[in-house]
């Protein structure tokens, strides 16, 4: 049979479509499903080696970088966890080194000239405290000096007195005068008499040529200077020699500071030593002059003094100082601040491995301060590299493998009699000047609700207590953890942890002096966040600190009143303790 050419042409074209809408849909299909395949296996891969969390919130898995849901922070990549099982070595991949900027030094050797940093206070010159007393026994009529703080010169009245003796004396010398010219013998001797009570020659001629007695005698200041110290009143009956003021000449001062006993080899008499009063851009340059032979028992300090001249008397008694000494010191072993992870008793730096990816976690014990650099007695060996950048991001990470850590050391320091276990913090680093305006309210508002709750440990009530610890955590709760990013987020973040846990423990107990031993720990970290953030409240803060609290081992507070108000023993102890230094306001 023939086909006609129409029909051929139709049932190629037929075919044509068919075979062409074949390989589009099946095909195509065996394309995706390949290409669904190899995303599946990519997807698996990438769960596997490829994962992003967050260093303060592990829960957060993420597959790509990007910001921590709960705080803002960047994602940094997981490690693998079974890379190594040493619990004091951390494993990071060349990319999670990269992007948290990690970066070493060497330690080293180091001669140089350091600074110590010392606080103090003005004090009056001792050498120069008077006594303004009376040289003849009356009655008071008159003060013309009458509060604390006037300036008073040599010569000036400064008060005027009643004295039945003083009276009959003038009696004797007016008598005398009449026989003078039978015997001057009688005459001398009545003036000497008023001599001897201080009356000048001059109020002894005046007697003399007015013929009259003085009922109330004005008494002379004997002293140029500002009065300490009021001691009578308007009406008083004194008796001779009582004291009316204590007068100090203020042209001279004492610059007192406080030197810890580790510090006490870096001073010696003759130091140049450079202060500057709270608030002042007035800086003051003196030497070292006296040290005193004995340490205050409570706080071990000792008092080191430099004589200032003070001639426009700017320099007021009781004014807090901060200085700077120049040192010299030698080291054989340092490594820089930034290199240390402090955490109150221990502490830990991370040292580079000869793998160049590894990171070893190790406890050093450190001597003292030079400059920037802290020497190092025992934990590290010269040429080794330690971490100098980064190594608040490498703690994280161990914290979030189950390292060992800054934060979780291979021991506590619970104590076996209270079951209290007082926690370990970072040292406190300088962010003040990246923290914004915001983040420094909101850690006022959390310092103003800590005040109250201190009053309450004070009082020592349960229930009141509790009340306050909760306005606390109120206020802790409305600080925005986003407003500080990098290094002070993490910082931020290790002071959170035992301020929302002691804030905890201290809501859920009835006992007394639990919610105290509990206090210690929130006041470590709040005292730590207002040193490291700043203190934008309207005034400044007193850190102080009980050596005995805390069953001998010492704890501190923070107060709005230089005066010691103790809140970890009330009533039983209300005044133990001193003031370690002020925070002040931005």
């Amino acid at each position: 049979m023939q086909l006609d050419k129409k029909t051929i042409y139709i049932v190629l074209g037929t075919l044509v479509i068919g075979l062409a809408l074949g390989a589009i849909l099946f095909g195509g299909n065996s394309a995706e499903n390949q290409a669904e395949s190899l995303s599946a296996e990519h997807s698996h891969e990438h769960n596997e080696a490829g994962l992003w969390t967050c260093s303060m919130h592990p829960q957060v898995r993420q597959e790509e970088p990007g910001s921590c849901p709960f705080c803002g922070m960047d994602l940094i990549p997981v490690a693998d966890a079974a890379q190594d099982d040493n619990p004091r070595v951390l494993k990071m991949s060349n990319s999670a080194i990269a992007l948290a900027n990690i970066q070493t030094q060497t330690v080293g050797s180091l001669n140089a000239d350091a600074t110590l940093v010392l606080n103090g206070r003005i004090k009056a010159d001792q050498r120069l405290v008077q006594s303004q007393t009376t040289h003849f026994p009356g009655r008071i009529e008159k003060l013309y000096k009458d509060f604390e703080g006037e300036y008073v010169r040599k010569g000036e009245r400064v008060a005027s007195i009643y004295s039945p003796e003083l009276v009959a004396a003038q009696n004797e010398l007016l008598e005398a005068k009449k026989l003078s010219n039978t015997n001057p013998t009688l005459l001398e001797a009545a003036r000497r008499k008023l001599k001897y009570w201080k009356v000048t020659d001059e109020q002894i001629k005046q007697i003399e040529e007015s013929g009259e007695v003085m009922q109330n005698f004005d008494l002379l200041s004997n002293y140029n200077g500002v009065i300490t110290k009021k001691l009578a009143n308007n009406g008083a009956h004194l008796m001779q020699g009582q004291t009316l003021y204590q007068i100090a000449d203020l042209s001279t001062v004492w610059a007192v500071f406080e030197v810890y006993e580790k510090d006490l080899s870096k001073v010696k008499i003759g130091d140049k030593i450079q202060f500057k009063p709270n608030g002042s851009p007035t800086v003051y340059e003196s030497t070292v002059s006296f040290i005193s032979p004995s340490v205050e028992a409570n706080s071990r300090i000792i008092e080191v003094r430099a004589d200032v001249r003070n001639r426009k008397e700017i320099l007021k008694p009781d004014m807090f100082i901060k200085a700077q000494l120049s040192t010299s010191q030698n080291a054989d072993l340092v490594i820089p601040r930034s290199a240390v992870l402090w955490t109150g008793k221990r502490s830990v730096t991370y040292v580079k491995s000869d793998d160049e990816n590894s990171f070893e976690l190790r406890e050093v014990e450190l001597g003292e301060a030079i400059g920037n650099s802290y020497q190092v007695l025992s934990g590290l060996s010269a040429g080794e590299e330690v971490v100098t950048n980064g190594a608040f991001t490498l703690d994280a990470e161990s914290q979030l493998k189950g390292k060992i850590s800054m934060m979780t050391p291979s021991s506590n320091n619970k104590s076996p009699e209270t079951g209290f276990k007082e926690v370990e913090i970072p040292q406190v680093y300088d962010f003040k000047s990246s923290t914004s305006k915001a983040f420094q309210n909101q850690l006022n508002a959390v310092a103003k609700a800590y005040i109250p709750l201190k009053d309450a440990m004070v009082e020592g009530n349960a229930r009141p207590i509790r009340d306050q610890a909760e306005k606390v955590k109120a206020s802790l709760t409305k600080v925005d953890m986003s407003l500080v990013q990098g290094d002070a987020h993490i910082h931020w973040m290790a002071l959170l942890t035992p301020m929302e846990e002691s804030l905890g423990k201290i809501n859920n107990s009835d006992d007394r002096d639990e919610q105290r031993l509990q206090f210690i720990n929130l006041s470590k970290a709040l005292i730590n966040a207002l040193d490291s953030f700043g203190n934008s409240g309207e005034n400044m803060l007193y850190v102080q600190y009980c050596p005995m609290a805390n069953d001998d081992k010492g704890a501190t507070w923070v107060s709005m009143e230089e005066e010691i108000i103790n809140p970890y023993f009330g009533d039983m102890m209300l005044h133990c303790g001193n003031v370690e230094y002020t925070i002040e306001n931005n």
